[in-house]
């Protein structure tokens, strides 16, 4: 064979070559999905708050371009699932903005990234809901947030701003909107009271994070506010790899929502050390929300409330993940006779080192009205 013929030779087995990885690197299409059609509406509806353009998530997700190149990921996190970050089942009770993807949905999504993520036929999206700019209609009041800012050679920071001069009235909410809507992971609203003694009274009147709703205490509650009190607004800034090598700022923007005259405070009931623990509540008790402590991420929680001589009912199974602490309501609250007992499991895969200790998850009640 010649120099020449055995140069051709080998360029044809390395063209064959080539062409074959390619034909492997291209799954077989056997998803009966495919994005236009059936992915990217789910996506819209349950995703697109973080996952769009200028959001806060890492990555698109709005069209077939931009959601093929995650197909794995996208498995990975449903597989484990990290997505939706706040998920939670409550004993056939129905929690606010907290429901997991149905199982139709999970099955979609899997099926089509495990299918080959077929694109299906490109064509103009029907529009998804609008989002308000206040979802809980015009705000009583807003404060203007000072500029905070995250420098180039940083990737994730902390600031905490005193509002000192906020307006000392009881609220029953408060939201935010971020400036820079890439850049705000969470925010902690809480009530200060430099004066007076707090004792069990819940002073944490907001936990957001991007693409959760807000939600207003019920009629006839409220957050305290004591005329000594400010505002302390804790913002956990963090840039999306597309601008880490970049000086970004925010100017968020908080919404005021005021209670009615006369309306019950809120407290804060602590509950859960990292194990099993029980006891039983002296009064009639309405439960409105449970949220958890820093600490408890990763942990799996449970709370189930037994009534006297009656049958134990799950009130709240969650697992909160970290840097998603959010509040969990009750879309209709729980009301339980005195002498209920509540029974708190957290338990965590691996205690984190140190464990943590004091109590991991925080009951927001009421007194229950007089049967």
């Amino acid at each position: 064979m010649t120099r020449l013929s055995a140069a051709a030779t080998l360029g044809a087995l390395a063209i064959v070559g080539v062409a074959s990885l390619t034909i492997e690197a291209h799954k077989p299409i056997t998803s009966p999905y495919t994005f236009a059609e059936d992915v990217l509406p789910i996506l819209r509806d349950r995703c697109a708050s973080c996952h769009s353009a200028g959001g806060p998530a890492p990555m698109a997700l709005t069209t077939a371009e931009e959601t093929i190149p995650w197909g794995e990921s996208i498995r990975l996190e449903l597989v484990a699932g990290h997505m939706p970050p706040w998920s939670a089942v409550s004993g056939g009770r129905r929690l606010r903005h907290a429901e997991g993807l149905s199982a139709r949905e999970l099955n979609v999504l899997l099926t089509w990234v495990t299918g080959g993520t077929p694109p299906g036929d490109a064509k103009p999206a029907p529009p998804g809901a609008t989002t308000p700019e206040w979802p809980l209609g015009p705000p009583d009041a807003t404060l203007s947030l000072p500029e905070v800012g995250v420098a180039a050679d940083q990737t994730e920071v902390t600031r905490e701003i005193v509002l000192v001069d906020a307006v000392r009235r009881p609220l029953r909410a408060v939201d935010l909107r971020p400036g820079t809507r890439s850049l705000v992971r969470s925010a902690r609203i809480a009530v200060q009271s430099p004066v007076a003694s707090r004792g069990n009274v819940e002073n944490l009147v907001g936990l957001w994070v991007p693409g959760d709703r807000p939600v207003a205490l019920p009629a006839g509650s409220a957050f305290a506010m004591p005329g000594d009190a400010h505002l302390l607004v804790t913002l956990r800034l963090k840039k999306t790899w597309e601008h880490e090598r970049e000086a970004m700022t925010d100017r968020s923007t908080l919404a005021l929502y005021f209670a009615q005259p006369g309306a019950v405070t809120v407290a804060a009931h602590l509950t859960g050390n990292a194990d099993v623990t029980g006891e039983s509540l002296p009064a009639g008790t309405r439960i409105l929300a449970v949220y958890p402590t820093a600490a408890a991420a990763g942990a799996t929680i449970t709370i189930d409330a037994t009534p006297d001589g009656g049958l134990m009912q799950r009130v709240i199974e969650f697992r909160p993940q970290r840097g998603w602490e959010r509040r969990y309501w009750l879309d209709e609250p729980i009301d339980l006779p005195p002498g209920t007992r509540i029974q708190t499991s957290v338990k965590f895969d691996a205690l984190p080192a140190p464990p943590p200790s004091g109590p991991l998850v925080v009951l927001n009640v009421v007194p229950a009205p007089p049967r």
